[in-house]
């Protein structure tokens, strides 16, 4: 359909000749309420690998070069990503948007933490192995990918705190990496120098690593 918001990259990045995946994985909306729920205490496991189910999907039909894959997202797909940095090294450039990377420290910043709770089963407090075992930052060691890190400074959804960690984990360890973050902005990223901002940074960054 026709994109013109700017969350929506994939019009975007098409248009400059990529071509974009945008896998519907288990946890969406548009399949009923057993597939939006068929994630419920299976947080990176079933979504994950519809995202690499897809990947590989592309590559066996040619249509995907498998040395030139990058990986995006905003919110829980920021979420897919910071998880895709730290489980494999397939991708060659990652932009993560809003996204968690620690979920036990992540349950005490947030506004919206009943979602935690449900998505979870449990809060950290009362599983805290099981929190720390699907949190980016407890693999971050095996990290490779150059990552571009992007977040609003006044989001209370996923708080600028989850982007700090990222990026602080990715620097220490060699990583490339850039953190920008916004003056005012909430989840979403409203003002309009701002969304120029974010489509030029991200086709910069997976020009730089995918045009190759």
């Amino acid at each position: 359909h026709y994109a013109v918001w700017w969350e929506w990259w994939y019009q975007y990045l098409a248009g400059r000749g990529y071509l974009v995946l945008l896998p519907n994985i288990r946890g969406s909306t548009g399949r009923g309420t057993a597939y939006t729920e068929a994630n419920w205490g299976d947080v990176c496991g079933s979504d994950w690998q519809d995202v690499l189910d897809g990947v590989d999907h592309l590559i066996a039909l040619g249509l995907a070069d498998p040395d030139r894959l990058g990986i995006g997202g905003w919110s829980y797909g920021g979420v897919m990503t910071a998880w895709a940095v730290s489980q494999s090294t397939r991708f060659k450039a990652a932009v993560m948007g809003a996204g968690i990377t620690n979920w036990e420290s992540y349950y005490a910043q947030n506004g919206i933490r009943d979602w935690q709770r449900i998505l979870f089963g449990s809060t950290p407090y009362d599983n805290p192995a099981y929190h720390r075992s699907i949190s980016a930052l407890t693999h971050i060691k095996r990290a490779v990918t150059p990552t571009l890190i992007l977040h609003g400074q006044e989001d209370m959804d996923v708080p600028v705190a989850q982007a700090y960690e990222m990026y602080v984990a990715l620097k220490t360890i060699g990583v490339e990496t850039q953190l920008i973050t916004y003056p005012r902005e909430h989840h979403p990223i409203q003002e309009r120098d701002h969304q120029l901002d974010l489509l030029a940074r991200i086709a910069d960054w997976c020009d730089r690593y995918l045009k190759l």
